[in-house]
């Protein structure tokens, strides 16, 4: 996008409006990274009453967002997940009710991250919001260098962003608003070509943020989410306006199971088992807990 480069800290607002009486309702944009960067003011909630998502018709009665921490959003595939994050991040109309962003700033790395990306470089993807005096800054080089390595962006850093596996530009993404350092993240399935490494880097540096961040994460990867994350959010037909128990979430909803292990842990806890509900996701503390019962039932005999 064009515009003046020379300015210092990002000040920039996104124009399009969130919501109100007439706004002529459709699909979300899909903005670039630039035009996600949202200016901020006042400490207020992040509050949304009475609204109707268009297309997927999910009802958010009255939602406020906690304060801080990591919230999953879970639910079938068409339950408006990805549509409830556009509008968080200001990005989709709709005709009728109220969203109050309480001026936050919001970081959204959308599903597909090739949508966001708008410079030919990875480095000016990440330094185009700084002037180069601000560049210049020891403290700012130092959390830039900080970046680069969290997100395995040196090696990377002069490529041009259209060379990138998706994996890397969906990295990319998320180091341009881990940068950036907004209140708020939004991230629509962030483990989506990411392997088995980067999974487990994405879910510390989510534990790390939550700490003074609001993360919502929508995901299908029950077991990488269950991993860390404690509540969540169920996604279908009406969004939950409390967090919800996890784990309990995962058994009330019977979705296709992603593995045998997870298929096993259903029918132990269907049967009454006394089993922890997460257990399953890792095989150690599941191998455990079935050595244990097989040994029950071996005494019993």
């Amino acid at each position: 996008m064009d515009g003046p480069r020379d300015h210092g800290e990002p000040n920039w607002r996104i124009v399009v409006p969130v919501c109100g009486a007439g706004a002529e309702a459709g699909p979300p944009s899909q903005p670039t990274v630039r035009e996600c960067v949202r200016a901020w003011e006042g400490t207020m909630a992040i509050i949304v009453k009475d609204v109707t998502l268009p297309f997927s018709g999910l009802h958010i009665g009255q939602w406020i967002a906690p304060p801080r921490g990591a919230y999953a959003v879970m639910g079938p595939n068409g339950s408006g997940k990805s549509q409830w994050l556009a509008l968080l991040a200001g990005q989709l109309r709709v005709r009728s009710g109220t969203v109050d962003l309480g001026g936050h700033r919001v970081g959204w790395v959308m599903q597909q991250p090739e949508h966001q990306l708008s410079e030919e470089s990875v480095s000016r993807e990440i330094l185009w919001p700084f002037s180069s005096v601000k560049q210049n800054e020891p403290a700012f080089r130092q959390s830039l260098d900080a970046v680069k390595e969290r997100w395995g962006l040196e090696d990377l850093w002069e490529h041009s962003v259209w060379s990138l596996s998706t994996g890397q530009k969906r990295r990319l993404v998320c180091a341009v608003y881990d940068f950036l350092d907004p209140e708020v993240f939004l991230l629509d399935e962030p483990t989506e070509g990411l392997d088995v490494t980067w999974k487990s880097r994405i879910r510390d540096w989510i534990i790390a943020r939550s700490e003074n961040h609001l993360m919502l994460i929508v995901s299908h990867d029950w077991p990488w989410v269950l991993s860390f994350v404690s509540q969540g959010y169920w996604c279908e037909g009406v969004l939950d306006n409390i967090p919800q128990d996890l784990g309990e979430m995962w058994y009330a909803h019977s979705l296709p199971p992603s593995s045998p292990l997870e298929s096993l842990w259903r029918t132990l806890c269907e049967r009454g088992a006394p089993v922890g509900l997460r257990d399953w996701v890792d095989p150690h503390t599941a191998a455990q807990q079935v050595v244990s019962l097989w040994k029950t039932q071996s005494n019993v005999r």
